[in-house]
């Protein structure tokens, strides 16, 4: 539903009666006039194509809240209606119409709540902003904000003016010449392409968006300027009908999906999002023909941008625009222009370039955006509010520790030589094949398909998260994607779901890895689609053959198993690699690299103890291997807080005692449950 506001200002009215009796002066009241009005108006809408009424008037003005299916009926002619009834129903006399002014659905249900409350329409059908479905402010599982862009067209010529503001990339210049092309028409039949912004800050990609707004209106091809920003989207969204409600609403105006998520951390959105995605993905698909959707993606913090993405690519078109950036006069000239815009604007002073970064050759908008909200920070504080001038501030600084380099990191951890030999060997022929396309030697490119086999904590994931990174840092990995997936995520439902799961994923980590963890678990049980899943996974390899990395895992009589499923599957892996149960000695030294990362010391006793607990552990089957000694770290942590705590109780714990941990501290009953045998089964010898 579109909304719009409608004053009428009027010169007299006429007398509503020929009896000079009770009921007479009754219908002369103000409130009885307008309760008529909205009755008559209200009759017109026999086919539930807009909901009018009269909220507010005078002696000389009425002010009317409009609501329209735009597929139904014009407001123009609902104008009509209007002006018709108040002079025949209300008796206005020369009556004039202030040009009509788009507002928000949050507008049009404060409009008619105060109508409700001036008894304005007790002769008409009451209805609230629930039976209107407009209750889905305050949504505790994602926010709206909507904000009505303008109603003012804008030319060609101001459009380049404006982008130029902005500091548009070529991506926005681009799209201001095919929406202002003359071959198209001025007209809306639907949308032809709907649109990706990806910048710095939402401030900045909202910014693209209000002037793509601006001009495809100005060009017949949205019938409102209305924009509905849905943001800080939690799991949970997908339980209750307000999201569906707001599209609905948006027939003819534009949604704005921020896919950064909620603030909290939710760590792999793939998978905490799983069901967030795949109910945004269906929305977007029963309602992009009738609304224009933006999907906004901060480059630093993406949220899950790409899976919903790549579940829309289906159904719809995109064009991406990316923010743009300019040298440090352009930037100055859009902090000028945020400044102009703001309500602080006459506060301005020679000051405010000094907000924006110390001189560089580029700035993004971005850099623009955090200067201006600084420097409106400042005014706040200094000027408008100057009693807080002298208030400081506290902020603590975190050291940021420079993160090792994913090769490094793979070197330092123990054993896994073949994994380590492995990395050196797939950049090597990486180096070489790009040597070799130099000198014009094509050999059709190495198939780098892997698969893990071992025990639990026999570090196949960790390994995996490693290889994508040393693999993207050696360029051999275009994005260094890494979609780390099981059964669940690949085998669908319904007859027809699975190949489509299986095809996302491979989609999602384009240009990096994609991990299938327990990749046995695949194999069909006859009642459901894990055949499916196979065959896909396959005919998928082999599509995205130079730009995937299929790293199967697994326990290894299983996975043997499952590589004799599909005749294709073991002939496009060129590498197997065997992750060994580790040994005592290999699991002390991970003991050790594990405390030390923590900033933890074991003294020699602690160490030696250590040694014997692991390898009594190794003796046992399915001990765990680095799960194993991770439990026991932790637990003897755990111990010492308990003996520190003990200790000094209420006084100051030394520094040093904080990071010690002490022979006893390893007296924990994880090793007792380890090395506890199994009770025999109950049953029968023969």
């Amino acid at each position: 539903m579109l909304c719009y506001n409608l004053k009428l200002q009027y010169k007299s009215l006429r007398k509503l009666g020929t009896k000079e009796d009770d009921r007479d002066k009754k219908n002369e009241s103000l409130e009885n006039r307008m309760a008529i009005l909205n009755a008559e108006i209200y009759s017109h809408t026999s086919h539930d194509d807009f909901f009018a009424f009269a909220y507010n008037a005078d002696d000389e003005n009425i002010d009317f809240a409009i609501g329209i299916w735009p597929d139904k009926v014009s407001v123009l002619k609902v104008k009509k209606i209007i002006i018709n009834e108040a002079d025949k129903t209300y008796g206005a006399e020369e009556i004039s119409a202030s040009p009509i002014s788009e507002i928000t659905t949050k507008e049009y249900g404060q409009m008619l709540e105060d109508a409700d409350n001036r008894d304005y329409l007790k002769r008409s059908a009451r209805k609230n902003k629930r039976d209107l479905d407009f209750d889905f402010y305050g949504n505790s599982y994602f926010k709206l904000n909507e904000t009505v862009v303008t109603n003012e067209k804008l030319s060609k010529k101001e459009a380049v003016c404006r982008a130029r503001e902005i500091m548009a990339d070529v991506t926005l210049f681009d799209e201001l010449d095919r929406i202002y092309a003359k071959g198209n028409a001025r007209k809306f039949y639907g949308y032809p392409v709907h649109y990706c912004i990806s910048s710095g800050n939402r401030d900045s990609g909202m910014e693209i968006i209000k002037l793509l707004v601006q001009m495809l209106y100005s060009q017949g091809r949205l019938l409102s300027s209305r924009v509905n920003l849905i943001s800080q989207i939690k799991e949970g969204c997908y339980d209750e009908s307000d999201l569906e409600h707001i599209c609905k609403h948006a027939d003819g105006a534009a949604i704005v999906i921020d896919m950064r998520g909620s603030d909290e951390n939710h760590g792999n959105y793939a998978q905490s999002y799983k069901r967030v995605i795949r109910y945004f993905s269906e929305l977007v698909e029963g309602y992009c023909e009738k609304t224009l959707f933006f999907f906004l993606e901060e480059c630093e913090n993406p949220g899950f941008a790409k899976e919903l993405l790549i579940k829309t690519d289906d159904f719809m078109d995109r064009i991406e625009i990316h923010e743009g950036a300019g040298n440090r006069e352009e930037a100055l000239a859009y902090l000028d222009y945020l400044a102009k815009e703001s309500t602080f604007y006459k506060f301005k002073d020679e000051s405010l370039e000094n907000y924006l970064q110390a001189e560089r050759k580029v700035y993004k908008c971005y850099d623009v955006h955090a200067a201006f909200n600084k420097w409106t920070r400042e005014v706040l504080k200094n000027k408008v509010y100057s009693s807080y001038k002298e208030c400081k501030c506290i902020v603590k600084k975190e050291e940021k520790k420079k993160k090792k380099s994913a090769y490094k990191e793979l070197q330092e951890m123990v054993g896994l030589s073949e994994v380590k030999a492995l990395a050196d060997q797939i950049v090597a022929s990486y180096k070489m094949q790009s040597i070799r396309d130099g000198y014009g030697l094509k050999d059709g490119g190495i198939s780098k398909h892997m698969v893990f086999t071992g025990n639990p904590g026999s570090a196949k994931t960790t390994v995996a998260r490693l290889l994508t990174d040393i693999l993207t840092e050696e360029g051999v990995l275009k994005t260094g994607a890494l979609v780390e997936c099981g059964r669940a995520d690949l085998v669908g439902q319904y007859v027809g779901w699975t190949a489509r799961e299986v095809r996302d994923k491979f989609k999602e980590a384009s240009g990096g890895v994609l991990f299938i963890d327990e990749a046995y678990s695949l194999v069909d049980d006859r009642r459901s689609f894990g055949a499916e899943a196979i065959n896909t996974i396959v005919q998928e390899m082999e599509n995205h053959r130079d730009d995937v990395i299929v790293i199967f895992a697994g326990y290894p009589d299983k996975m043997a198993d499952f590589l004799d499923q599909n005749e294709g599957l073991r002939s496009r892996i060129a590498f197997h690699i065997d992750f060994p149960d580790y040994n005592g000695e290999e699991l002390t030294d991970i003991l050790k690299l594990m405390a030390k990362n923590r900033g933890l010391k074991l003294d020699n006793k602690a160490i030696e103890k250590c040694k014997n607990i692991c390898e009594k552990a190794c003796i046992e089957k399915e001990f765990g291997n680095g799960r194993f000694v991770r439990n026991l770290l932790e637990q003897a942590v755990l111990k010492q807080s308990q003996r520190l705590y003990s200790t000094y109780k209420d006084k100051e714990i030394p520094k040093s005692s904080v990071e010690k941990l002490l022979v006893s501290d390893f007296d924990v009953n994880l090793s007792d449950a380890c090395l506890k045998k199994k009770a025999n089964e109950i049953g029968f010898a023969v």
